[in-house]
């Protein structure tokens, strides 16, 4: 990366930033958990069905392996479209490998190769298609320390609507890290407050990365309180 292309990402990366930052205050850390993390994930049945299933699956290399239909099970618990069975069926082909790039950070390799321009059936004929969306989640699945689970609307929130998705999911997922390696007290705060307001206990609160409970509140804000 040139001085330029770093000037611009450093420029996005400050953007987000001050987004996280206006929208979490100290001051009202039991409403963000109330409104953005309780009725969207815990209350909401929908939502909190999802959570079960990412909490199950969440960095288990041992399921991922042993499951032969992991990445069509991992296609609708996500509700990803316009990917077929035949693509899918390669992705299985090649686990150890994916898998492997996950967690050596190789994930710009990873993306280029397998998502960046995947070869989709449609009825008799093959196009092209970029598989952002699929490919955040699963690096974020088996890496949630350091890769957010992007989705569109969360990417427009942070005023990154023209933006590539990966270059947008980079820079969130930087920008998460940074953020919350700042506010460490803040992060505690939220973590705290979530866990008390949970009484039902249904969440596993320790399973969820500082980028996935930022990831959490984000996409409840983008989502339904726009």
């Amino acid at each position: 990366m040139n001085a330029i292309e770093k000037k611009y990402i450093n420029h996005l990366e400050s953007t987000v930033f001050e987004i996280i930052s206006n929208k979490i205050v100290k001051t009202k850390v039991h409403e963000i958990v109330k409104k953005y993390l309780i009725d969207s994930h815990v209350l909401n049945e929908k939502s909190y069905g999802f959570q079960k299933y990412y909490f199950e699956y969440l960095n288990n290399q041992e399921l991922f392996f042993n499951k032969s239909n992991f990445f069509r099970v991992f296609k609708k618990k996500y509700s990803l479209q316009g990917i077929d069975n035949d693509y899918l069926d390669g992705l299985e082909k090649q686990k150890s490998v994916i898998l492997t790039k996950i967690r050596s950070n190789q994930i710009c390799e990873l993306y280029l190769e397998s998502f960046k321009k995947a070869k989709i059936k449609r009825k008799e004929i093959y196009t092209e298609k970029d598989l952002g969306s699929f490919f955040s989640k699963l690096v974020h699945t088996f890496n949630p320390t350091n890769y957010c689970a992007l989705d569109n609307p969360i990417k427009e929130l942070f005023g990154l609507k023209k933006e590539s998705f990966f270059i947008a999911f980079i820079v969130i997922s930087n920008t998460y890290k940074k953020w919350s390696k700042e506010n460490p007290d803040l992060i505690k705060k939220i973590r705290k407050e979530f866990i008390n307001l949970d009484v039902k206990k249904k969440i596993e609160h320790e399973k969820i990365s500082d980028l996935k409970l930022l990831d959490l509140i984000f996409w409840s804000i983008a989502n339904h309180h726009k």
